[in-house]
């Protein structure tokens, strides 16, 4: 019975250990969400760092100041126009590796937004194929 509960107590501690040491490999700088000047929805830009040994995927976002969010990246459409195309599959964030959420580029796009004041700030929180959630602080500013 000891056996078996000291087996217990090591692998618990282990996924414990491994946890915090995951949360702890995603770091997010530079939040910010950009309230447009005429009729879009506000997008978020960040830089964001997988410090981790393994590829990490964001597959969605949330934030209690919108109703829903979607990863999205800038594209020329078939019409020749510049657009936006959903990105359902997640966004790979390379091991070791950076990837800048910018204007022009890849962001996050808030659907049906609420209570968003220039100079305020939010909480928006990245979801991650894996189920994990990391929550980063960005502030609201004009176009």
């Amino acid at each position: 019975m000891m056996r078996a509960t000291t087996i217990l107590a090591t692998g618990l501690l282990t996924l414990l250990v491994a946890a915090a040491a995951s949360a702890n490999d995603i770091k997010v700088f530079k939040g910010r969400v950009i309230l447009p000047t005429a009729g879009e929805s506000p997008s978020v830009y960040f830089v964001l760092r997988n410090g981790s040994t393994e590829t990490r995927t964001i597959t969605g976002a949330s934030c209690e100041c919108a109703e829903s969010m979607s990863v999205r990246r800038t594209a020329v459409t078939d019409d020749g126009q510049w657009g936006s195309v959903g990105m359902p599959e997640g966004m790979p964030i390379p091991a070791g590796g950076d990837v800048a959420f910018v204007p022009r580029g890849l962001f996050l796009r808030m659907m049906s937004p609420t209570g968003l004041e220039a100079g305020g700030k939010v909480e928006v929180v990245l979801e991650f194929g894996d189920g994990e959630k990391v929550p980063f602080e960005a502030v609201v500013e004009e176009d």
